[in-house]
């Protein structure tokens, strides 16, 4: 699997657990949005800044380094 696919694989799981949590009203619709923009955008951002960015938008629950499917 090349880098690309191996990307987008990642960035799907990523959109996936967001979805959970806005179906358990953990983040509302706009947060959801926000974080589509996002993760659509990551290549003008740094790390940093996108790591905070999630950790703000998700009130902690979630971040780009630090996630588990398993602990939402």
């Amino acid at each position: 699997m090349g880098l690309f696919e191996e990307l987008e694989r990642v960035r799907l799981k990523f959109i996936a657990v967001c979805e959970q949590l806005l179906a358990k009203g953990l983040i509302s619709e706009g947060q959801f949005e926000q974080i589509l923009v996002l993760l659509d955008n990551l290549d003008e951002y740094e790390q940093q800044y996108i790591n905070q960015k999630l950790n703000e938008l998700t009130n902690g629950k979630l971040d780009l380094l630090f996630w588990e499917q398993d602990s939402i």
